[in-house]
């Protein structure tokens, strides 16, 4: 995404997310003064909801955390996930950034949240699917021994806290990337979960004795 097509959409009232990511993934020092000035010009919002209530998309927070990406790499996203409300925004670029740098941060700049779930299961959801989008679907990371360890024991906790039959099925998606037997056990003794969740056992089972035998 080139700096004049962002000002093009933006200009036209058609710049989405992904145009933002997208520019923030050619890593162009250039893309964070940009987008600053963009946002400045157009008066995004930092926020889900303007003060009557309306519904927005937050593209002010995107272009924060596109632009510390752009200028200074996936180091500079680490204070922001620490950042109140700021972890859903950095876990979403990290997902779309798709390599073996990005599962890393993932497991690293929220450690805390894997050891404990509970402590935070919104951000801890959206882990869960970001685990499942980097490492179960096409053009998967593959992710190294340990942090595939790491992110297995982070399923097994989190499914401690699943309130959800979508929750649940979630879990066993994302095992398909980083199950062993010890998976295969759990996921065998889950519930049968009704539509539209009902392949998700067998599909992670045989995901992940697919794997075994690779």
């Amino acid at each position: 995404m080139k700096i004049s097509a962002l000002r093009s959409k933006a200009r036209r009232n058609t710049l989405e997310v992904e145009h933002i990511l997208a520019a923030a993934k050619t890593r162009a020092p250039e893309v964070k003064d940009e987008l600053q000035r963009l946002s400045r010009e157009y008066g995004w919002s930092a926020s889900t909801h303007l003060e009557d209530g309306t519904h927005v998309v937050p593209l002010a927070k995107w272009a924060e955390v596109a632009g510390a990406y752009a200028a200074e790499g996936i180091e500079a996203l680490a204070p922001l996930a620490d950042a109140p409300g700021d972890a859903g925004y950095v876990i979403g670029l990290l997902e779309e950034l798709r390599s073996q740098e990005a599962l890393g941060a993932l497991i690293t700049f929220f450690s805390s949240v894997m050891a404990r779930p509970a402590t935070a299961p919104e951000t801890a959801w959206l882990l869960v699917k970001a685990y499942n989008h980097l490492l179960c679907t096409k053009n998967a990371v593959a992710p190294s021994q340990d942090q595939a360890a790491q992110v297995r024991s982070f399923l097994a906790r989190v499914l401690a806290v699943a309130t959800s039959d979508a929750q649940v099925a979630w879990v066993a998606y994302a095992l398909r990337g980083v199950g062993d037997a010890s998976s295969i056990e759990l996921v065998s003794n889950l519930k049968e979960l009704p539509y539209p969740y009902e392949s998700a056992k067998a599909d992670a089972i045989q995901a992940i004795r697919r794997r075994q035998r690779a």
